[in-house]
């Protein structure tokens, strides 16, 4: 029988995989125009978070390896990451050619205003999916420091990001984006 802990690797690095093929692929079909080394999320400070979460899985593996016994928050984790996932790349597909990965500052003749979809419940939704994201995917690795990490950094990066991305949303489309952003959560606590 394979240990719990290996079977976590396994779907943390299939899950991995899966997020940096997909978020590419999607952006090359949809968005060729900002295509570019950006489209694949690998970030320095990303980096460092998988570095940082890989290291705590090792250490606990290692002097503490009741930690990683447990399949019940492994199970939790890889629900959560594939509901993340649902709402990140509905957010991309809904979106199409509007997603980007980087904030526009500029309107585009190609760019509007999506509220239909997923949009139409959740405003942002790719990134709520993400901030489930990343964290259930230390729920898979059953690592309790690095969840509360990436929780806390998940949020502090949305904290500053969405108010910022919002000016130049209002910028580019009016009073459309003021009524949907009174209508629309973000379901990011605290965030709106």
């Amino acid at each position: 029988m394979v240990d719990t802990w290996c079977i976590a690797l396994m779907a943390f690095s299939a899950v991995l995989i899966f997020y940096h093929t997909s978020e590419p692929l999607i952006t090359y079909i949809y968005n060729r125009s900002d295509f570019g080394r950006s489209s694949f999320l690998f970030s320095a400070p990303y980096c460092f978070a998988m570095g940082v979460a890989l290291t705590e899985f090792f250490i606990e593996l290692i002097w503490f390896p009741s930690i990683k016994k447990s399949p019940y928050f492994m199970y939790a984790g890889i629900i959560l990451v594939i509901f993340g996932e649902f709402l990140r790349k509905g957010a991309m597909l809904t979106a199409k050619e509007s997603f980007t990965h980087l904030i526009k500052v500029s309107k585009r003749k190609e760019h509007v205003l999506v509220t239909e979809g997923v949009y139409k419940f959740i405003r942002h939704p790719g990134y709520l999916g993400w901030f489930i994201w990343a964290p259930s995917t230390q729920l898979i690795l059953m690592n309790p420091i690095s969840f509360g990490l990436f929780l806390s950094w998940a949020w502090y990066f949305f904290y500053d990001r969405i108010p910022y991305e919002e000016q130049y949303l209002i910028n580019m489309f009016g009073e459309e984006y003021i009524n949907y952003k009174a209508r629309t959560k973000t379901w990011i606590p605290f965030i709106n």
